[in-house]
């Protein structure tokens, strides 16, 4: 009887002690793909703004479209919150970077390597919930010069 109370004591005090680093390996998972989704977006508007030539109307704008990948929480991944291009989900838009939130923890930001700067004329574009989300990229030119203007990528926002 005081081997099987042991045990489970034990066994208690083992998965007590490494649940902490399974949850950072699980905010870490969420965070590399992140990572993959901002290469991404970055390797799309380098392509455009080294190999296209910009133009004034945004219906015949080059324009890539990038996917970004909201995974479900599992036992190896953590939920986002959100993921938002351009800046803060409630801050004002047209900053390279990508902002996000693991589990409604603290906001991390990347840095989106881009050789124009962006334009997100609604905000930052804010992607929410669960699965894949697309993002398009066009080249326009503004008053200053060429800009990558950032927005939903498909007509039902998703």
């Amino acid at each position: 009887m005081i081997r099987v109370v042991l045990a489970a004591v034990l066994t208690t005090a083992v998965l007590g002690a490494s649940l902490p680093a399974v949850e950072d390996a699980r905010a870490d998972r969420a965070s590399t793909a992140v990572d993959a989704d901002v290469e991404r977006l970055s390797a799309a508007g380098s392509s455009l703004a080294h190999g296209s030539d910009p133009t004034r109307d945004p219906a015949t704008a080059p324009t890539r479209t990038e996917t970004v990948t909201l995974p479900p929480p599992t036992w190896s991944s953590a939920e986002l919150a959100y993921v938002a291009v351009g800046g803060s989900p409630n801050g004002p838009g047209n900053r390279s970077v990508v902002t996000y939130a693991v589990d409604d923890g603290p906001e991390t930001s990347r840095r989106l390597s881009l050789p124009l700067p962006i334009s997100t004329p609604d905000g930052p574009v804010v992607l929410r919930g669960r699965g894949d989300r697309t993002v398009s990229l066009s080249l326009l030119t503004s008053v200053d010069g060429p800009v990558l203007v950032v927005g939903r990528g498909n007509a039902d926002g998703r």
